[in-house]
């Protein structure tokens, strides 16, 4: 099995990091709502610290059932999206199962259902990160896998599948259960969620680690027919979300306005360094998401990376996945902050 490649330490051991640039794992570069804190000093000063946290907490699921438009028996929350895809491949995988995975995308994902004893196959997307429908299709029919994962958008391509690409790749493969991992829909893209009243075969999970800013808290939470669901609570911890976490988490879902104004500066940034780049005769692929994926050509990634550490600026060499030597991908972060990166990578190019 080969090992998902986690981002470098390195930043965490800087003595000063108050002018660090995190934009190597998609984090927001911004803290989360004031509400958040407000609510865990609140529960700090009056909560039961000593009781293990809520298994099922019923403001929490009717507050992400309200901000998803599902019921609240087709939602269910877990610490961190990553640990809810672990569970529904502990759920739905035995050893031998064929996971198929649309590439190139978040590769943690692979990582977990190979050690689950899946065996996994890639879907490429084509060589401007388009999906081929029919190839897609084709491989499904072929391989016959017990799972589908799909990110969307995709993590780190920033591809965006319409709503009517998935109903139709749901209706056509009844038999396999798609995973659409929507970590990004805050950032663009349609969500698949008007399709869980009448699609079975779809699961999707979401994280408060992006657009709300909580990437420390580890949530997240699945999107599901109850039935999955329920298959999914047989093999969950039910302990395993901290009530800071939880209180977090709702506490954000109470600031929806806060999370929609970074997520509306985020995208005005993207959109000024995606020209700023071009200006610097750099190709970038944008879509969705709250990051940009960066061509550097032959010769010039190494240089780039050096550099804009130099400056403290860390983004993501994604040259663990096959096919992505070529590429950074990049965090957006706030209109200012991309200003400074722009003019790190000014500096090394030369430009």
């Amino acid at each position: 099995m080969k090992p998902y490649v986690p981002i470098s330490e390195r930043l965490r051991q800087l003595g000063d990091q108050s002018e660090v640039l995190k934009l190597d794992w998609n984090e927001a570069t911004v803290p989360p709502s004031p509400k958040v804190a407000e609510a865990i000093h609140q529960f700090i000063d009056s909560g039961r610290l000593q009781w293990y946290p809520s298994t099922r907490n019923a403001r929490l699921i009717e507050a992400l059932s309200a901000y998803s438009s599902v019921p609240t028996d087709s939602v269910q929350y877990f610490a961190g999206s990553d640990d809810l895809h672990e569970y529904v491949v502990r759920a739905f995988i035995d050893t031998g199962d064929t996971a198929l995975i649309v590439s190139p995308t978040y590769d943690s994902f692979r990582a977990i259902a190979e050690s689950a004893g899946a065996n996994t196959v890639q879907c490429w997307l084509d060589s401007e990160f388009g999906l081929e429908i029919d190839k897609l299709h084709e491989a499904i029919t072929t391989h016959r896998p017990k799972l589908v994962y799909l990110c969307n958008p995709n993590n780190p391509t920033g591809t965006q599948f319409p709503l009517e690409t998935l109903r139709e790749l749901f209706d056509a493969h009844g038999s396999s259960l798609f995973v659409i991992d929507e970590a990004y829909v805050e950032f663009g893209g349609e969500s698949a969620a008007p399709l869980i009243p009448t699609s079975a075969n779809c699961v999707i999970t979401r994280t408060f680690s992006k657009a709300f800013a909580l990437a420390s808290f580890r949530i997240g939470y699945a999107l599901s027919a109850t039935e999955n669901l329920d298959v999914m609570n047989r093999v969950r911890n039910p302990k395993s979300v901290s009530v800071v976490s939880q209180v977090a988490a709702q506490a954000a879902l109470e600031d929806i306005g806060y999370m929609q104004s970074y997520v509306a500066e985020v995208l005005r940034a993207k959109s000024w360094f995606v020209n700023a780049l071009t200006n610097m005769g750099l190709t970038s692929h944008s879509g969705g998401g709250n990051f940009i994926l960066v061509d550097t050509g032959s010769g010039t990634k190494e240089h780039l990376i050096k550099a804009l550490e130099e400056r403290q600026v860390f983004v993501r060499d994604l040259s663990h996945i096959p096919r992505m030597q070529r590429y950074l991908r990049v965090t957006v972060g706030t209109t200012a902050q991309m200003q400074i990166v722009a003019q790190g990578f000014s500096a090394a190019l030369g430009a």
